[in-house]
């Protein structure tokens, strides 16, 4: 036998051992790496629930919003702000994301199973506060006699109802939720 093809017993040891470390070090690496990326899916799924629960919980906020609307309509309430009640009888932009903004109306917030916090605020359509008709209170209305101011369309060949003039109102809902989840939803409705 050649002593070409076989090496002595003390030059082989350590290099086996040396490569299985090496195998070992990146097989550990890589299972880190796998389980790092498993628990950032996991977080961005959850994030991504919670923020589906506040735009779903948002939905209770614009219809406690409507029912306050509905129950005053038609009284001189609606010609002035009242802020206890989430009520501005002119439309204002102001900083939505200002929480201070959120703290002047108590009974505009309920609490949701889910562990959200829904606050809403009604803004008239208007530009200025006081009755809708008066000289200087420029309102976004729906006139008389349109197919919209009944709920119909404005499709020329539509049916056109006859009605009364009806105010636009802007519900704006905001939802503070678990894991600092927040979502602002906006709907316009006319009564």
């Amino acid at each position: 036998m050649s002593s070409f093809g076989r090496r002595s017993p003390r030059a082989q040891r350590g290099t086996v051992l040396m490569i299985v470390l090496v195998a070992l070090v990146a097989m550990m690496v890589s299972v880190i790496a796998l389980s790092r990326s498993m628990d950032t899916n996991q977080m961005v799924a959850g994030n991504l629930a919670f923020r589906n629960a506040a735009v779903h919980s948002s939905d209770a906020g614009v219809m406690n919003a409507v029912e306050w609307l509905q129950t005053t309509v038609g009284t001189p309430m609606l010609n002035t702000t009242r802020a206890a009640n989430g009520y501005y009888a002119a439309v204002v932009e102001p900083n939505w994301d200002d929480p201070q903004l959120w703290v002047v109306c108590g009974g505009c917030r309920i609490d949701d199973a889910a562990g959200n916090t829904v606050q809403w605020m009604i803004h008239r359509m208007c530009s200025a506060p006081g009755n809708p008709n008066d000289p200087g209170v420029s309102c976004s209305l729906l006139t008389a006699g349109t197919a919209a101011a009944s709920g119909g369309s404005y499709a020329g060949d539509a049916t056109n109802f006859t009605g009364n003039a009806q105010n636009y109102y802007r519900v704006t809902v905001r939802v503070v939720g678990p894991r600092n989840t927040g979502t602002l939803v906006q709907a316009f409705v006319s009564l």
